[in-house]
């Protein structure tokens, strides 16, 4: 049985082949983007600091900071990839350096609640009979003097969302399921979310019926990765930030003939044939115009002069102008009026559940009484259509049958 966890869920939501290298074909990386190297160093940080606190030790911001460069230059190393251009190693360190500053000013002394543990391990059903399990690690669990409970989260992330993105968080909502269940006479919970970049702190809170929601859409969401056997690819801006992308299929050519000299950029078998497609298509699009444009003018011509036929050098044009019923589709705000009065008929099983091409077929062949003919009638519409075919008839000027 799968244990799904937000991060899991969301891999799918933003990219299900992704989630495929990733929990299907179980793909692992041993680089990692210097963002999430830098929140992790963080987050290693304020664990220490709270969980030292927890045996009456308190950490000047002078010793988190030492604890901070000592880890990075630990754990740095060439499998840390900086995307962004014209960034260096040394600007992470600083804001890395940042994050801890700001979080320790605005919090200490660090009494505001109890910690109840920090790096938590949760893991739970989403449903009665244990079937959709869901895990996660909490960064932070505390009691307040009030008996609220509190889940924190520490953000290393530049920009500050809006509360609305709290109001509407996942990750955190699913943690508060899981405390419910491991401790049931909280007396509430409050969801804190630490912008520690930002010197930000945003809170909400989830009402019963949101949680049962919640519930039911993420257990929806998982039966929707359990159905999927195409796991298909979805460009974003996080795609420079895959730690798979030189191996999906959406980027892998680009990436590796972008880099190549012109001439054997030009001279790549893939170059090639995208060019003389595009070029291709291009040429066809634009005949394609032209033939519309040509449509229009000899239908003109043909009502102008009344005729059906138009001799050319060699073959004819025939000119049809054709009408047929077109019926309420089934978003049309008739559709549901025109459904009653078939089925009060009893005329529902002939049209095929309303087939709006068998509903039409049955007005012209089957033998409906003349009035339910005409109330049916009284939801078509009638749709035109112009239609101008060449045929070939062995004739130019001056030329004799054969």
């Amino acid at each position: 049985m799968a244990v799904y966890s937000h991060s899991r869920l969301e891999s799918f939501e933003s990219c299900p082949l992704k989630y495929k290298f990733r929990y299907v074909d179980g793909i692992k990386k041993a680089e990692q983007g210097v963002e999430a190297f830098l929140g992790g160093v963080v987050h290693e940080v304020l664990r220490k600091l709270y969980d030292d606190l927890q045996l009456e030790k308190l950490n000047t911001l002078d010793e988190l900071l030492e604890m901070f460069s000592a880890r990075w230059k630990q754990l740095w190393g060439p499998q840390v990839r900086i995307v962004r251009a014209g960034m260096t190693e040394q600007n992470y360190f600083d804001a890395g350096k940042k994050c801890i500053r700001n979080f320790y000013e605005s919090n200490r002394p660090f009494r505001q609640s109890q910690t109840l543990g920090t790096e938590v391990h949760l893991t739970f059903p989403l449903d009665t009979e244990g079937k959709y399990q869901v895990q996660g690690y909490v960064d932070r669990i505390a009691r307040r003097p009030d008996g609220i409970i509190e889940i924190h989260d520490y953000k290393t992330g530049r920009t500050l969302p809006p509360q609305q993105k709290a109001d509407a968080d996942r990750q955190l909502a699913l943690y508060q399921i899981g405390i419910e269940r491991q401790w049931p006479d909280t007396r509430g919970v409050e969801l804190v979310w630490h912008y520690v970049a930002c010197r930000e702190t945003l809170r909400s809170r989830r009402t019963p019926q949101q949680l049962v929601q919640l519930r039911q859409q993420t257990i929806e969401l998982i039966q929707s990765i359990e159905r999927t056997r195409q796991f298909e690819g979805r460009k974003s801006a996080l795609c420079d930030w895959c730690e798979f992308k030189p191996e999906c299929p959406l980027w892998r050519h680009p990436d590796s003939v972008l880099a190549l000299p012109p001439a054997q950029f030009k001279a790549d078998d893939g170059v090639r044939l995208a060019d003389e497609f595009a070029r291709v298509k291009h040429e066809r699009d634009a005949l394609d115009r032209r033939l519309e444009q040509l449509k229009e003018q000899v239908i003109a011509f043909a009502r102008q002069q009344n005729l059906q036929v138009i001799q050319g050098s060699g073959q004819q044009l025939s000119v049809r102008h054709s009408e047929w019923e077109k019926f309420p589709g089934k978003h049309d705000e008739l559709r549901a009026a025109l459904e009653t009065v078939l089925k009060k008929a009893g005329k529902w099983e002939e049209v095929s559940e309303l087939d709006a091409a068998a509903l039409a077929h049955a007005l012209e062949k089957a033998n409906w009484p003349a009035d339910l003919v005409a109330e049916v009638r009284r939801f078509a519409s009638i749709t035109a259509r112009d239609s101008v075919t060449p045929h070939r008839d062995g004739k130019g000027p001056g030329e004799e049958n054969s």
